[in-house]
């Protein structure tokens, strides 16, 4: 008996960029971003989400979302943060926590249907699944009670480059800010950096690409 085949590295790939879209529209405003009132409530994957009424976050949102698309593709996208900020201070006053891994040995065939790996509708479950708990993070966390800003960070795969950087083009991303960024791991369990005080949120193992989110509160002092 043929062992059945899932989706390709391409489709998962393709499925994790548009969830990370969803995810970064849906936090922007459960965590006082910007006013409740400029979202507009969504459904993907039957759950309720958000999405950003304004067309310049919308497209500073998808600009940063295809950004990304190419480094999953390439397999380069090891981590992105959604830092939300104190506007006044810069202080970070939460992160969230995006960490991806990889298949290995696909030699460039990233187009073809993988045995073992989910078909649309496992995918669509796992990443179901996902959002049921980041929404549900409204209800659990404090509001922000200053006005806020965010900043994405996005560290690549170790010794890559963003792709951008290596073609050629104006690359979309510059350097982060040391307040940004979070120190070193103290231990490592696969994709996943640990630090301290960190809530695990979901996490979708594809066994082609994986995804787990974590939430760090409050920023880190020396």
């Amino acid at each position: 008996m043929s062992q059945q085949l899932g989706l390709s590295f391409k489709e998962i790939g393709d499925a994790i960029s548009s969830f990370l879209e969803i995810a970064l529209h849906t936090i922007l405003c459960i965590r006082q971003v910007y006013p409740p009132e400029t979202f507009a409530r969504r459904r993907a994957h039957g759950v309720p989400v958000y999405q950003s009424r304004h067309p310049d976050v919308r497209a500073y949102v998808a600009g940063v979302v295809a950004s990304l698309g190419r480094e999953i593709q390439e397999g380069r996208l090891r981590r992105m943060t959604v830092v939300v900020k104190d506007v006044q201070t810069g202080q970070p006053l939460e992160r969230m926590i995006f960490d991806v891994g990889y298949i290995s040995g696909l030699d460039g065939r990233k187009d073809v249907g993988l045995v073992g790996a989910p078909n649309a509708d496992e995918l669509g479950l796992m990443l179901r699944g996902f959002l049921i708990r980041l929404s549900a993070l409204d209800g659990q966390l404090q509001d922000n009670k200053e006005e806020c800003t965010f900043a994405v960070i996005v560290e690549t795969t170790d010794g890559r480059q963003p792709s951008a950087n290596e073609t050629g083009e104006v690359s979309p991303w510059v350097p982060a800010l040391a307040s940004d960024t979070l120190r070193p791991g103290l231990a490592q369990d696969g994709c996943c950096e640990k630090h301290e005080p960190l809530l695990n949120v979901k996490a979708v193992e594809t066994g082609v690409i994986d995804v787990r989110q974590a939430m760090l509160a409050g920023a880190y002092g020396d």
